[in-house]
């Protein structure tokens, strides 16, 4: 995979660089965890059901919610570390000039679609909150704990390409 101008973590040590990275190493280590959460949890309820045991009750929804939750901390880690999914084909194929113009026009775009789903997010959260519902299932809770998630995924995403886009279009070795 080729690397995009901007894919690089920040290599400044300024306060705010440093604690952008450990935001963004903190979402991934945080995903990962809920990777291996949803693999011991389903393990367990395939042994505990071979035993006779029964399944976990609350277990395939516990599952879906770290998926859906390890799967929206997972994609700004990822977009930090240049590893999101790109159609590296085209970038190939291209000048390093015009790959620098692919890389600063699919970060404007990727941060209008962030900056909308935020939007969106935000206003399905607090309508949802101020109505009050509850989800009941196996367990019972609020919600617009469901939308959090999301809300604070794209907002993650929105200034991650707002970051890539600060050094693609930083003038190099002036």
């Amino acid at each position: 995979m080729t690397p995009s101008l901007s894919a690089s973590p920040p290599s400044s040590a300024g306060p705010g660089a440093r604690a952008w990275r450990t935001l963004m190493l903190a979402c991934g280590a945080v995903a990962g965890a809920m990777f291996v959460a949803i693999t011991v949890l389903v393990c367990a309820d395939v042994f505990f059901r071979n035993l006779g045991f029964g399944s976990i009750q609350w277990g395939l929804e516990v599952t879906e919610y770290l998926l859906m939750t390890a799967t929206f901390l997972g994609a700004p880690y990822l977009l930090y570390l240049g590893e999101h999914i790109r159609v590296d084909i085209i970038v190939q194929s291209v000048s390093s000039a015009a790959r620098r113009v692919l890389d600063i026009v699919s970060d404007v775009f990727g941060f209008a679609v962030c900056a909308l789903l935020f939007w969106e997010s935000m206003n399905v959260l607090l309508d949802t909150q101020a109505q009050g519902g509850m989800v009941f299932k196996v367990l019972i809770f609020p919600e617009w704990w469901l939308t959090v998630p999301m809300t604070f995924s794209v907002a993650l995403l929105a200034l991650e390409f707002l970051r890539r886009l600060r050094i693609a279009l930083t003038p190099r070795g002036g």
